[in-house]
């Protein structure tokens, strides 16, 4: 090998190897100081951003956590003034029961009076009071179904539908589908603002009677239609079902005989063989002109006259027009119809990272109020005996209101408790996967470093060493 004075090639090679070795032996202390792999882009560029991307997931899992938990002690304030609801209105039965007996007079019932209305008020207020965070939840929160019968044409009173419940329903126009008159199927469906439509079939055969020709809910019997993919349940009534119902129809083809019916103190002439849009004209006008204004008009689909009576008498002593309750489901009769959910503030609880339908959960209360239109409370008395027997059933229908809103509150309560166990256990796995891209080897990485030491150091006295051999040199100039 010649020896050469300008250039130490050797020394160089040695520098090159010390530089490798130092910045190795660098980037180890660096790993072993952090404990992680990733300090910087440059340590793993893909590996940065899958890990940046699950750290951000990361920590939306564990603020879907504690919203749940949240959403968990919101129902428990609500379930828990419920539960207080549920017991006065317990006691208001137990009034009008006690009112409704012959044993006691008009006198006696002016204190059952007193506690029955007292009762009343403290429902509304506690309502109103219960508040979480500064809102007021037994007012109606979250989404809500419109009681307005021209909006919700569902809830008109000659469907058969008596009351519509949602948990968790998107805000949208429903739309029923239920042409066919002798198939037992309804299908319910509502377009998104993204275009897409969600859609349920159920078969109701099963609940429904035989009767003549037609298919219907049983007389006096309720069955809940319950299209749970979207959220939404219908109470279905037989005849004489809705107690609440101010509404009737007729069973006639037209005005027969003729004769007359009587709409409050009026007396409405029918005459023979008067056809059935005629019919509904004449009612009509003596209806609207009652305080508060009824209505009557002809449904060409169903061959019917459909009557609203505002709770205004209608009678029919000679059976001329057959009229019966107007609110009784029998196959079909849903066809067309609709019920509209509004959105409100509340009612959405955000259990999940990302900004997707499927990373909420909808909480639905309606308004518990005595006043509002679910329990329908309003005008109620226990003063005479008459009063107080119609408010028995009035309040059944209000604890019975109560019971499924707390029953649908636990459920969600249930479903969160479960939504929280699965996050705390994506959080767990996502965190490992995490750690495996973004964490240091503790054991490769002291490997690592020892061996970069040992070359750091090896090159260094190499370096010396090959500094000392142009000495050779001087050997030959001896």
């Amino acid at each position: 090998m010649p020896i050469r004075l300008g250039t130490n090639i050797a020394s160089m090679n040695a520098q090159r190897y010390l530089g490798m070795n130092t910045a190795d032996y660098t980037r180890r202390i660096e790993r072993l100081s952090s404990g992680l792999r990733i300090n910087r882009a440059a340590d793993d560029t893909a590996g940065l951003s899958v890990s940046e991307g699950m750290r951000a997931e990361l920590t939306g899992m564990r603020q879907g956590v504690a919203n749940a938990e949240q959403g968990v002690s919101l129902i428990q304030l609500g379930e828990g003034a419920l539960g207080q609801i549920g017991d006065m209105l317990r006691r208001m039965r137990e009034l009008a029961v006690q009112s409704a007996n012959s044993t006691i007079n008009d006198q006696n019932r002016e204190g059952l009076s007193a506690e029955f209305n007292q009762l009343s008020a403290e429902i509304d207020r506690i309502a109103l009071s219960t508040t979480y965070n500064d809102q007021v939840l037994l007012t109606g929160w979250g989404n809500a179904v419109s009681q307005t019968s021209a909006l919700s044409t569902a809830l008109a009173g000659f469907t058969g539908v008596k009351e519509v419940g949602i948990s968790g329903a998107v805000p949208g126009i429903y739309h029923f589908t239920d042409a066919n008159t002798d198939d037992n199927q309804i299908t319910l469906s509502v377009d998104l603002p993204d275009g897409t439509r969600l859609s349920q079939s159920i078969d109701v055969g099963a609940t429904l009677d035989r009767d003549g020709a037609k298919n219907l809910v049983a007389t006096g019997t309720t069955f809940v239609a319950n299209f749970d993919r979207l959220g939404v349940q219908v109470i279905l009534v037989g005849p004489g079902a809705d107690p609440t119902s101010t509404t009737l129809k007729t069973q006639v083809a037209d005005g027969g005989a003729g004769g007359t019916v009587v709409v409050g103190t009026e007396p409405v002439s029918i005459p023979a063989g008067a056809s059935l849009t005629d019919i509904a004209d004449r009612l009509n006008t003596t209806l609207a002109a009652l305080e508060p204004p009824g209505s009557a008009r002809y449904d060409a689909t169903l061959n019917e006259v459909q009557i609203e009576t505002a709770g205004n008498r209608v009678s029919d002593n000679t059976g001329l027009l057959g009229l019966v309750g107007g609110n009784a489901y029998i196959d079909g009769r849903l066809n067309g119809k609709e019920i509209l959910v509004t959105a409100a503030v509340g009612g959405v609880l955000q259990v999940g990272p990302n900004d997707e339908a499927t990373q909420r959960i909808s909480l639905n209360i309606g308004d518990m109020r005595a006043s509002g239109a679910e329990l329908n409370l309003t005008g109620l008395s226990v003063s005479n005996q008459e009063s107080a027997r119609a408010a028995i059933s009035r309040v059944d229908g209000a604890i019975l209101v109560v019971t499924r809103q707390r029953g649908q509150m636990g459920a969600v309560q249930n479903r969160l408790q479960f939504t929280t166990a699965t996050l705390e256990n994506a959080i767990e796995n996502l965190s490992a996967a995490e750690s495996s891209i973004r964490d240091a080897d503790m054991a490769d990485e002291i490997s690592r470093f020892t061996r970069s030491q040992i070359l750091t150091q090896a090159a260094t006295a190499m370096i010396a060493q090959a500094n000392s051999l142009p000495k050779n040199a001087l050997q030959l100039l001896q």
